[in-house]
């Protein structure tokens, strides 16, 4: 897992530390924007096996930028992530190449199902 490089693209800062300290002490490198465009630049610099996507985001909707990630990036994995858990957004990031969708807030203990299900195996 070490050599597993994820993105954490959320503008709440306490998700993205949250999610960072997590990440970083199961042995993974951990990077994070608050930020679409900052999110960008990093999939560019860091290329990032994972990316751990929020749905808002103040200057863009996440669901449309893991459709062009997908698109783009044939390996990239999107986990999404979203304070609002409507059933319309679970299904179009699922239809449109997202390994999960997490409502937050969410739990350690999710967190950790998510990490041996999605991420380890991948």
């Amino acid at each position: 897992m070490k050599n597993k490089v994820i993105l954490v693209v959320d503008d709440e800062l306490e998700i993205r530390a949250l999610l960072s300290r997590f990440l970083a002490r199961k042995g993974f490198e951990v990077f994070s924007a608050g930020t679409l465009s900052e999110g960008r630049r990093l999939v560019d610099e860091r290329s990032p096996n994972l990316i751990f996507l929020d749905v808002n985001l103040p200057d863009g909707n996440g669901l449309k930028e893991l459709k062009k990630w997908s698109q783009d990036f044939k390996s990239l994995q999107v986990i999404m992530m979203s304070a609002f858990d409507h059933q319309e957004a679970r299904d179009e990031a699922l239809n449109s190449g997202a390994i999960h969708f997490l409502s937050k807030p969410f739990n350690l203990a999710k967190l950790e199902q998510v990490i041996q299900k999605d991420i380890s195996t991948n």
